[in-house]
């Protein structure tokens, strides 16, 4: 790859809430989005889609609503239920973004907030 040329990335990300409450889980998302698009640099513009999913836990709001409060209006967003395994990571939120990029797979920061960290182990 040529320093210039731009490919599609994905970038993971991921957060917890306390409870299953509709401001939380905006609010919760709202923070993960920017935290990713801050830690790598992106615009909008530069983002391809982003998968959101949900513990079975989470029912009261749509995380990509908090894209759309962003004013995400022309990114294709997609949300989904997390794999319900036994013992797993409770009331999380996971995003992956795929973004066009100069950036190396080597150069992208995934970010994992709150009780995440412990993903990243798994």
């Amino acid at each position: 790859m040529t320093e210039n040329s731009r490919q599609t990335r994905g970038i993971r990300g991921a957060t917890t809430v306390k409870d299953n409450n509709a401001d939380e889980i905006i609010s919760a998302t709202r923070e993960l989005l920017g935290k990713i698009v801050d830690e790598n640099s992106i615009g909008t513009g530069d983002i391809a889609a982003v998968f959101f999913s949900v513990t079975p836990d989470l029912n009261r709001a749509f995380p990509a609503k908090a894209a759309r409060d962003m004013g995400w209006m022309n990114v294709p967003l997609f949300c989904q239920l997390e794999i319900d395994v036994p013992g797993s990571l409770a009331k999380c939120i996971r995003i992956m973004m795929l973004v066009n990029t100069t950036l190396g797979q080597d150069q992208i920061r995934h970010v994992y907030l709150k009780e995440t960290p412990k993903l990243r182990e798994q």
